[in-house]
């Protein structure tokens, strides 16, 4: 056979062969580099699983560990809704104490007007007895002075006037509308 008597069919094939050689070389290399980098992927593996154990054999006693913490919860929930039950209680005991101290104190503040009262009557009958039996002057004008005022009866009477109106008390009252309208005519003889 000579090369010149070959056909266009035999070159062909021979191209052909050659190819095919040329492939399985190939991937016999791309074989050979595919089996280092799997064998380079199965130690990075083994080596990251190496070290993750620990970390997990770590995490699996703390979940261990915290079992019975979970179990007390429900118990301490139970306590803790009894504190708080026992806190609200504590705090409505508070509010009926506070309450009873309120009429307490308004209560005190009616008797100490109700002394006062008594004790500027008590004085002004002492004065007008002693006037008439000294007969020296008006019941008004000595009860001025013995109040320590200076001023005649007429301007003691016209400042009297603008301080008719009652001061606000220190004290929170809780009494109706009806009983403080009444306890004020009272105070200022208007009522009757």
């Amino acid at each position: 056979m000579d090369i010149m008597s070959l056909g266009v069919k035999d070159i062909a094939l021979i191209v052909l062969l050659l190819v095919a050689i040329w492939a399985v070389i190939e991937l016999a290399l791309t074989v050979r580099s595919a089996r280092k980098s799997i064998d380079e992927v199965v130690t990075s593996a083994n080596e990251t699983i190496a070290q993750v154990q620990p970390v997990i054999a770590k995490v699996d006693g703390m979940a261990d560990e915290l079992d019975p913490a979970v179990k007390q919860i429900p118990g301490m929930l139970e306590k803790t809704t009894g504190t708080i039950d026992s806190a609200t209680a504590t705090l409505d005991n508070l509010n009926s104490i506070l309450g009873d101290v309120g009429t307490v104190t308004s209560t005190a503040s009616n008797v100490t007007a109700t002394v006062s009262s008594a004790a500027t009557s008590a004085v002004s009958g002492v004065v007008g007895a002693i006037s008439r039996v000294a007969g020296h002057g008006t019941s008004q004008d000595q009860q001025h002075q013995l109040e320590g005022s200076e001023e005649t009866p007429k301007v003691a009477e016209a400042s009297e006037a603008t301080e008719a109106e009652p001061k606000p008390s220190k004290y929170f009252v809780y009494e109706s509308v009806k009983a403080a309208t009444a306890e004020k005519d009272e105070k200022t003889g208007e009522g009757e």
